[in-house]
């Protein structure tokens, strides 16, 4: 079974309508606009590092299901998540156990926190594509109106990964060359760059962090 039939499934759309309806008042999406752009990122990611195709089934499938543990509030959202697909997956799919333990460890885990977390593609796959999500699409523009600290966000077009030389980069996108500065202290931005700090102690990969303006003036990198 592939990642699509489960997005298209009765539990996935009725949970994630039930956490939008949960959440209408937080200027974040974690609903359908958040899944579908973690999913995007996921087969990004996939792609650019190289994943296997099935490193890369099992991550799309993680990326599907990773925030429906909001269905129990939001803390340990991560942790109840995987309780609950752990029950879904065995219950109502074909999925090897050790495949569906992988892909529930991964949700256990997106959060980023131990050094472990990143020592599995999958994992490290649906830890990265989490936190590459706060483009502008994710938030609420009328909402936003009245919380200052995410007025920012609605500046950025897009967060892609680059695969650069022998390296990766992660690219932030946006018309306002300002950006890095309006953001710098925003904790979802503290927390991207910490992620790719461990990547790249925990793992193989070398991924920078860079800002790249829209406008005619040149890039600027950290």
């Amino acid at each position: 079974m592939g990642y699509e039939e489960f997005l298209n499934s009765e539990y996935i759309i009725n949970s994630y309508k039930k956490i939008e309806y949960l959440k209408r008042d937080f200027p974040v999406n974690h609903g359908f606009i958040h899944i579908n752009h973690v999913i995007d990122n996921a087969k990004e990611i996939s792609k650019t590092l190289g994943f296997s195709q099935k490193e890369r089934e099992l991550l799309l499938i993680a990326a599907t299901f990773h925030d429906t543990g909001y269905l129990m509030g939001r803390d340990e959202h991560a942790k109840n998540g995987a309780i609950l697909t752990l029950g879904y997956l065995t219950e109502n799919s074909d999925l090897e156990l050790e495949d569906i333990k992988r892909i529930c460890k991964a949700i256990a885990s997106h959060g980023g926190f131990n050094k472990e977390d990143y020592l599995d593609n999958v994992s490290m796959g649906l830890i990265l594509a989490d936190k590459m999500d706060f483009v502008k699409t994710r938030y609420d523009k009328y909402l936003c109106s009245y919380v200052e600290k995410y007025k920012p966000f609605l500046e950025i077009d897009a967060v892609k990964l680059k695969k650069i030389g022998d390296g990766y980069e992660v690219v932030i996108e946006s018309a306002d060359d300002k950006l890095e500065e309006k953001i710098i202290d925003r904790s979802i931005y503290k927390k991207l760059n910490e992620i790719i700090d461990n990547i790249n102690n925990y793992t193989n990969y070398h991924i920078d962090l860079k800002f790249a303006s829209n406008n005619a003036n040149p890039d600027i990198k950290l």
